[in-house]
């Protein structure tokens, strides 16, 4: 329970490194995109930074992970210099290959005349990656505090410099300054020219945790390394088709490009009211990572693993039901054009605890350098994906792309449960699990085909439904509640 308690404290660091960034971009720029942008053009900005979390993955080939893995084995900052080349080399070869054919790049991507948005979006990635080895670093030592604070600055610019772009200089364009940075035809061109500006300078205050030294160059160590990482790089690529792929996949089952971009723009709007789950799985995944890792030779490794597991579980369906109870007050956070999709948003939301549920079993093969089993549960998930959208997105639209998402991450999470059951035994306490999950589906449920249309009797509804699932969670596991509690 001590550890427990420990990786509450670090989880909650580095949520306000997390959670006060996507708060900041969910209660600022989704509301002020899908006010200023019509459907298609949010879908082409929904479109473009999907295809930026692949290139993301490919670049940084899993170098964040094998840091950990290898930073307790070797000098940290050896290792840190070893992977920083490999990632400087990796930035180059994609530069000149996104250069070279960035006509058949816009043409293949439905977006001819948008060069200057391809631009500025790879150079959003190189940012991105080239920020990434330094934000591991903070992670390694523990240094939350730092971490937050930097990405706390890095979404900070990112508003300001929309904030910019948006609404104070269309007011100085005459201005003799301004004039050359006022283009009146931009709209996810200002929005990538924005999160480019924050990334550069996030990366000049990320300096001084580079130290890098090239006497500690070795081959030997970047080989290691890289036959550590392939495997969770492919797993990581398939993974960014179960994550992001179905918000440009359903493109090609769709018929006219502009009906296509319309599709991506209500879909991602929808999407983005599941943030709040998506952002306690990221800043729980920030703090869980090291943590699992620096306490793999404990003895009582495995229980602590399943605790956290439960207490995962736990808090995830608490905020799932939380947003399906609220969502008369979530769902004014995007434009009301966008509405028409809200029908996807508890289908995402269920889907994305399931690959919460996912990343927390997947320690067994990381630690025991199975990582083979990451990749092929990704894939499995990925064929899934791909499968269900080709079959359901023509007659459903995006809601065949939303339950693409549900059912793939509820296989991977099935799978990861049963090969790690044969291979690395947790005693996860699923009985428990099981039966809040099938109350918080039944309340779901039942609110959503039940729920007024007035919205005072909807928020009392929602507020009797979050109500019973605590009730329903103190009757299920109340010593565990008491447990945490106690400590």
């Amino acid at each position: 329970m001590n550890q427990i308690k420990k990786l509450a404290g670090q989880t909650l660091i580095y949520g306000l490194g997390t959670i006060i960034p996507r708060f900041l971009n969910y209660l600022f720029l989704t509301p002020v995109y899908t006010r200023l942008f019509e459907e298609p053009d949010y879908g082409i900005l929904t479109k473009l930074y999907a295809y930026s979390a692949f290139l993301i993955v490919l670049l940084t080939f899993g170098t964040e992970t094998s840091f950990f893995r290898f930073a307790k084995k070797y000098n940290s900052s050896r290792v840190f210099t070893n992977a920083f080349f490999f990632i400087v080399a990796t930035a180059v070869i994609s530069t000149l290959f996104v250069g070279f054919n960035i006509d058949n790049i816009t043409y293949s991507l439905n977006i001819e005349g948008a060069k200057i948005a391809i631009v500025m979006m790879m150079g959003i990635v190189l940012t991105d990656i080239f920020m990434s080895l330094p934000f591991a670093r903070l992670r390694y030592e523990n240094k939350a505090k730092l971490f937050s604070t930097l990405k706390i600055i890095n979404v900070s610019l990112n508003i300001s410099f929309n904030v910019f772009f948006f609404f104070v200089l269309p007011h100085l364009k005459h201005l003799p300054f301004f004039e050359t940075l006022y283009v009146a035809d931009f709209t996810f061109e200002y929005a990538f020219m924005s999160n480019l500006l924050a990334n550069i300078f996030t990366l000049i205050l990320l300096i001084p945790s580079f130290q890098l030294d090239l006497k500690l160059l070795n081959r030997g160590i970047i080989l290691q390394m890289l036959l550590y990482s392939y495997p969770i790089v492919l797993s990581g690529l398939a993974g960014m088709i179960n994550d992001v792929g179905d918000k440009f996949i359903l493109e090609y089952f769709i018929d006219g490009k502009n009906e296509a971009n319309y599709a991506i723009g209500i879909y991602g709007a929808n999407y983005k009211i599941a943030t709040l789950m998506i952002i306690f799985i990221q800043m729980f995944k920030f703090a869980v990572e090291p943590f699992f890792f620096r306490i793999s030779d404990q003895k009582d490794h495995k229980t602590t693993y399943a605790l956290v597991t439960k207490a995962f579980s736990y808090a995830g369906l608490f905020i799932l039901v939380a947003i399906i109870g609220y969502i008369d007050i979530f769902k004014h956070f995007i434009d009301s054009d966008y509405h028409v999709g809200l029908k996807i948003v508890p289908i995402v939301l269920f889907g994305n605890f399931f690959f919460g549920l996912y990343y927390n079993v997947s320690i067994w093969y990381k630690i025991t350098d199975k990582t083979k089993f990451g990749v092929y549960f990704t894939f499995i998930g990925s064929i899934i994906t791909i499968i269900v959208i080709s079959l359901l997105v023509p007659a459903l639209g995006y809601m065949g792309a939303a339950i693409a998402t549900l059912l793939c991450f509820v296989t991977m999470a099935l799978a990861n449960i049963l090969a790690g059951r044969k291979y690395y035994k947790v005693n996860y306490d699923w009985k428990h699990i099981s039966e809040l999950f099938t109350i918080a589906v039944v309340l779901v449920t039942v609110f959503w085909f039940f729920r007024s249309e007035q919205v005072i009797y909807s928020l009392i509804f929602g507020t009797l439904i979050i109500f019973a699932f605590l009730v329903s969670l103190w009757f299920i596991d109340r010593k565990f509640l008491k447990r945490l509690r106690s400590r």
